[in-house]
């Protein structure tokens, strides 16, 4: 009897923890090509507003946002460029403060590029990873945190590691 009783406790006490992730989060549909190769035209991925909250957001994190120039648009994007930084594309390279950050999620040859731009306190740089077919940071600036909604968590029902190798 002592087993069911802790068994049916454990349960009770993991439930909301459950149910609060289906309330905060949401499954979307990609639209477009430029977040080839990670995510696909069509794919579903999972955007979740908890993990906002959880964690602060680091680069390479993939996050849902409203469209700076067009509200009630959504995008989904890689933050490259974090609060504070100097972040600099240089002939398409990323620079972050000076040094060079390596993107092993991009897809083939980058335009050549030249774009800076120095974040205020709540500024987010966001690329698409396929930057010959993206409308990004590079068209519309900084992105303020207040636009973002969630994280990309789960792609196609793996694991999508937000992070470059």
């Amino acid at each position: 009897m002592l087993v069911s009783v802790k068994r049916i406790l454990h349960g009770a006490c993991a439930a909301p923890a459950v149910v609060g992730e289906h309330l905060t989060s949401k499954w979307v549909v990609v639209v477009g090509h430029s977040m080839h190769p990670t995510l696909k035209d069509g794919q579903r991925v999972r955007v979740s507003r908890r993990e906002l909250t959880r964690r602060p957001i680091v680069r390479g994190d993939i996050a849902f946002f409203e469209y700076p120039q067009r509200d009630g648009f959504w995008e989904v994007k890689r933050i490259v460029g974090l609060p504070g930084e100097s972040v600099n594309l240089e002939a398409g390279r990323l620079i972050i403060d000076g040094t060079h950050v390596d993107e092993p999620y991009l897809l083939g040859i980058q335009p050549r590029i030249d774009r800076g731009w120095e974040l205020g306190p709540d500024e987010y740089i966001l690329l698409g990873d396929n930057r010959r077919r993206s409308t990004d940071s590079r068209s519309y600036g900084p992105v303020h945190r207040h636009r973002v909604l969630g994280l990309v968590m789960i792609s196609s029902g793996e694991s999508v590691d937000p992070r470059p190798v």
